[in-house]
């Protein structure tokens, strides 16, 4: 377990964050990385902890982002967000708040809580509640054991504060339309919990496993010691690589239209006369891998693309067919597998009326 965040662990975190984003796409922030080294250099360390190594009644709160990134570059974020979305949350629950933990370690929201704890010079617990990219802030293991996501506090980039009580199932309607209101952005302090609650839900490991698989994909000499070490870092195996043949965009998918991403997909040709096709089908993310027309991999499982001549994860919005990818599948956290998780982040929750391999063949 990594037992701080510096400065020099940046890049790391970085390249590792977009491994578990399930190819959704490289966002580059480098203004706000920017900001954050220089709050990191000036306060030190990011002190980082297990959960065991808190007192069980210390309040913790998770820390991460609704909506895109993209309206950071025209009003980037001030730095004060996440001490003014703690401190409202303070004064609604009349307490205050102990450390500080993901709501996911992945993409961009790997960095909120490290910046939150920074700022407000409070411990990081090395834990989240996805362990993975996955589109609501509903889809997770603290929601999984009923564990409430408010009351929490939002703050947009322009500096609007909202609290809200609220529960879990509306909490994602009513953020977002407060988010598209605010510009596309808000910053969320949610799941106000204990560690004692924390302890029974939480996915712990996940931010040193971004960090240990970030320093892989910087610094491994081949692509088999860097396959290797994802392997042993994170589970990852490759179902199968090959070329990108085609793409495909959708404008329709089955179920409702309740997460903010367009359907699309991705063939990949595996080479030779006995070579598999591999379809990918998702929506800013991968979600389901068919091979030769079987269902082979699926969500709540990490699939991603990886790029066979240079070590970085391909997202989904730079694909280009002819690219050479080889596709990673890494399992989610076993919470993710029992039937009330396959129900909250499973194939079916996303519109694909299939069943998850695993549990398929189980049967």
């Amino acid at each position: 377990m990594i037992t701080e965040i510096t400065v020099d662990d940046l890049p790391a975190l970085e390249a590792g964050s977009q491994l578990t984003c399930s190819s959704a796409g490289s966002t580059h922030f480098d203004g706000a990385l920017a900001n954050i080294a220089e709050l990191l250099r000036e306060r030190g360390p990011v002190r980082m902890v297990g959960l065991d190594e808190l007192d069980g009644d210390a309040l913790c709160v998770a820390i991460g982002a609704i909506g895109g990134f993209g309206p950071m570059l025209e009003l980037p974020p001030s730095g004060d967000e996440a001490v003014a979305a703690v401190r409202a949350l303070e004064a609604r629950l009349g307490r205050r708040v102990d450390a500080i933990v993901s709501l996911n370690a992945s993409g961009p929201n790997a960095f909120a809580p490290v910046a939150a704890a920074s700022a407000l010079g409070l411990p990081l617990v090395d834990c989240d509640g996805m362990g993975r990219v996955l589109p609501l802030v509903s889809q997770t293991t603290y929601a999984l054991a009923g564990l409430p996501i408010g009351p929490l506090a939002a703050v947009s980039l322009a500096g609007d504060v909202m609290v809200l009580d609220t529960s879990t199932a509306r909490s994602e309607l009513l953020l977002r339309s407060a988010m598209q209101a605010a510009g596309g952005f808000m910053l969320c302090a949610t799941y106000p919990s204990t560690v004692d609650e924390l302890a029974k839900c939480a996915i712990r490991g996940s931010t040193s496993r971004v960090v240990e698989a970030g320093r892989l994909l910087l610094g491994a000499p081949d692509r088999a010691t860097l396959l290797a070490g994802l392997a042993s870092v994170a589970g990852a195996r490759v179902l199968g690589g090959g070329r990108v043949v085609e793409l495909g965009h959708a404008t329709r998918t089955v179920g409702a239209r309740q997460y903010p991403a367009a359907p699309t997909s991705v063939v990949v040709a595996e080479p030779g006369p006995a070579g598999r096709m591999i379809r990918l089908e998702g929506q800013s993310e991968i979600f389901l891998a068919v091979v030769d027309g079987v269902v082979s991999a699926a969500v709540p499982d990490v699939l991603c693309l990886l790029d066979q001549r240079e070590p970085h994860i391909v997202g989904l919005e730079r694909v280009a067919v002819g690219n050479d990818v080889d596709v990673l599948v890494m399992p989610a956290d076993p919470m993710w597998h029992s039937g009330a998780g396959l129900a909250l982040a499973g194939p079916r929750a996303f519109g694909f009326p299939v069943e998850h391999p695993r549990e398929e063949g189980a049967r």
